[in-house]
């Protein structure tokens, strides 16, 4: 009977120590510990992607979110994910058993615009939008885009974001970012989106910038349409100068002379075409942006009428990685922009490729944004005079 008793008493006492330690905090097993692995757990269920809108904390087994949702089909995958974490605590807390979701809200829908429209007038130095564009992330890239093309330009007006828009975000970026490039050939004009049609309408300097732009809004995403009205600026040319006929000696001298102009016309377009161009690259990867192409027709088609010109292609990467594997990505990318101005017509002894990996950085490479930047195509003309 007395061993009995004690051993009782003993299981009576490792009872009690078990409790203790399942409250005393930072134990192994207590409460306070299994909630913070539980947490550590809620955490990890959030994501990259929601973990940039929703917080979670834990009330021992209960989770509770906050934050604001991008649709209600987001919220409620992050609410399954979070519900489904799992702790180290055991049966007495081995994963959420409640979901608060209270506090995660939801982004209102933006209202739905018809017709969708979207305008850019450029005309005296100003470029005023209106109309709307499908998402906040399409808006910045317009804006962005913008700023490029026009860095010496007064914008103005408001781009409002709505539903309402003929195709995905990502189709309607690029008919919109290529009606840009095509406005900006131009001495004034505008870009009239309405619906399924993007259209580029107003007065190019010669017929080289006129050609440029109509050649851009050829090719559109699938589902939307480009068109063009474009006209070229009749200005009367100079007077010939009274010159005596040349002799059969100056003949060179005189084709030399009267070919100077047009060939600083044909630089001074390459070199226009080749500085609107924005190529940028997903990280670690090398496929040609699809909203790139039409422009490269139209420096392709550019370089081929540009004779004695070499166009340099040098890519450009961001910091992460290795310095040699960024090294041969630059490379890569130097290569695809090449070979594809090859295949559109530019001659393939005028183009270069070089990569210079990481090495000249032109924004900080600690930011997204900035690595964004980086992941670049650059393009230098080279006259053979």
């Amino acid at each position: 009977m007395n061993a009995f008793l004690k051993l009782l008493a003993g299981l009576a006492v490792l009872a009690l120590i078990g409790l203790a330690a399942f409250f005393i905090d930072g134990a192994p097993g207590s409460a306070a510990s299994a909630q913070r692995k539980l947490e550590e757990s809620a955490v990890k269920a959030l994501g990259a992607d929601a973990g940039a809108w929703a917080s979670v904390t834990m009330d021992g087994q209960k989770a509770i979110l906050s934050g604001t949702a991008p649709s209600e089909a987001a919220r409620d995958a992050l609410i399954a994910r979070v519900a489904a974490a799992e702790g180290g605590g055991g049966l007495v807390a081995g994963g959420v058993t409640t979901v608060d979701a209270g506090a995660l809200k939801v982004i209102a829908a933006p209202p739905v615009a018809d017709p969708f429209i979207f305008i850019a007038e450029y005309e005296n130095g100003v470029l005023a939008f209106s109309g709307y564009a499908p998402d906040q992330e399409t808006r910045d890239a317009v804006y962005r885009l913008a700023g490029d093309l026009f860095p010496d330009t007064d914008i103005s007006g408001v781009i409002d974001i709505a539903g309402g828009a003929p195709v995905a975000p990502e189709s309607w970026r690029i008919a919109a970012e290529t009606s840009l490039r095509a406005l900006y050939y131009l001495q004034r004009g505008a870009v009239s989106a309405e619906g399924a049609r993007f259209a580029v309408m107003g007065k190019a300097e010669d017929e080289v910038r006129a050609g440029a732009a109509r050649m851009l809004m050829t090719a559109m995403p699938d589902g939307l349409a480009g068109e063009s009205d474009i006209a070229v600026d009749e200005a009367a040319p100079p007077p010939a100068p009274n010159l005596p006929a040349p002799d059969e000696n100056a003949a060179g001298a005189a084709d030399t002379e009267q070919m100077t102009p047009a060939r600083e016309t044909c630089l001074e377009e390459l070199q226009n075409a080749a500085s609107a161009l924005r190529i940028r690259f997903p990280s670690a990867d090398s496929d040609l942006d699809a909203g790139a192409e039409d422009s490269l027709r139209a420096l392709a088609a550019l370089l081929a009428d540009c004779p004695n010109t070499r166009l340099e292609i040098t890519g450009h990467t961001d910091s992460l990685g290795q310095a040699r594997d960024n090294l041969r990505l630059s490379l890569e990318r130097a290569r695809v922009v090449r070979d594809f101005l090859i295949s559109a017509g530019a001659p393939a002894e005028t183009v270069t490729a070089d990569g210079a990996g990481e090495s000249e950085p032109i924004a900080n490479n600690a930011t997204e944004a900035g690595r964004e930047r980086n992941r670049r195509i650059e393009f230098e003309i080279i006259s053979a005079q």
